[in-house]
């Protein structure tokens, strides 16, 4: 049971220096293609389309055109040339502040007398799609209004809550999109540094000095982390590549064929067809592995230490505040009652 917890320790700690690694690339990869902006381009034409169905939908152009968005991404136009320098975040109260600015611009008008008429007005001269989901806003922030309370600052506030809930929809469709990105660059650094998941597993399940090294090191890097896996920067990326070549170059100097090298020719010329199937697997599985994050995999590696029996000591309560080692130690039993329950005798 021990050895399993240490071939699993072993390759939860490759295959978080290998995440960090791969996520700092993809990282880099999608800042340079604005993929954020994309995405918030995209989950804006959702809310309030112009022109176009599914995967073509553009977003209002008055929307895009307003001053406030249009000075974060200098362009006059609303075109799908936009999204390329589309800003990357937008805020609840960002987006409620251009709607309210540009329904009211739209319905001014002599017919109307209250801040409430030039929204309504401005709605009915939205294209259809985007009508249709205001005035179901507007219907909602009437039946919502409260004595005192304006309804063109319900209708806002409910504009910013539609907004919030696109939003959680758009992270779900980056997560996917860097999830994708995170396995193909995987895939590719796996089989440049020919990362066989196979031959790690091996090397970790019969070579006892590799795995008891591979298992200090897991060790120590959770101790050293003080950061969650998912803040680690460039610096730090960096000397995550410095460990991982490292063990890299331990487990091929122990005879096995991870990395390209004498002894990975020797298995390729020796086995050609055997060695291709296995190391494909093994570039498939490193790639999987990536795609999942750095944080899953330092999240397991923390869970399989506590398996072991190796994680921290909680603390005993000697350098915390007197007031914070109380509530630490559980709560204060009531005077006159002891540890059974029963009352003592006063």
């Amino acid at each position: 049971m021990l050895q399993t917890l240490d071939v699993a320790l072993g390759l939860s700690f490759i295959f978080f220096l290998f995440s960090v690694l791969v996520s700092t690339v993809s990282e880099m990869c999608l800042s340079w293609s604005n993929a954020r902006g994309k995405m918030l381009w995209k989950a804006v034409a959702h809310l309030l389309p112009d022109a176009g169905h599914g995967k073509t939908v553009e977003p209002l152009k008055d929307f895009v055109r307003h001053p406030l968005l249009a000075g974060m991404h200098r362009h006059t136009s609303a075109d799908a040339s936009v999204a390329k320098h589309f800003p990357s975040y937008l805020s609840s109260g960002q987006f409620g502040q251009v709607l309210m600015d540009m329904l009211e611009t739209k319905g001014t008008g002599e017919q109307a007398e209250t801040r409430w008429e030039q929204v309504q007005n401005g709605i009915t001269q939205m294209p259809a799609d985007t009508r249709d989901s205001l005035q179901a806003l507007s219907r909602d922030a009437e039946r919502n209004l409260l004595p005192g309370q304006e309804p063109a600052g319900v209708f806002q506030f409910l504009a910013g809550q539609w907004f919030d809930a696109m939003m959680d929809r758009t992270t779900g469709w980056y997560k996917r999109l860097t999830q994708v990105w995170n396995f193909g660059l995987g895939l590719v650094l796996a089989v440049a540094c020919n990362l066989n998941v196979i031959a790690i597993t091996k090397a970790l399940s019969t070579n006892d000095e590799l795995r008891v090294a591979f298992v200090q090191k897991a060790e120590a890097s959770v101790k050293a982390q003080s950061e969650l896996a998912a803040k680690l920067g460039v610096e730090q990326s960096k000397g995550a590549r410095a460990v991982f070549d490292e063990a890299v170059t331990e487990l091929s100097d122990a005879g096995f064929p991870v990395g390209w090298n004498k002894t990975t020719a020797k298995a390729w010329a020796t086995h050609p067809i055997s060695t291709f199937f296995e190391s494909l697997l093994g570039w498939l599985m490193a790639g999987a592995a990536a795609a999942l994050g750095a944080q899953f995999w330092f999240d397991l590696m923390k869970k399989i230490i506590n398996m072991r029996g190796t994680g921290a000591r909680p603390d005993s309560g000697q350098n915390v505040p007197l007031g914070e080692a109380g509530m630490a130690a559980g709560p204060i039993p009531p005077a006159g009652l002891i540890i059974d329950g029963t009352e003592s005798r006063q």
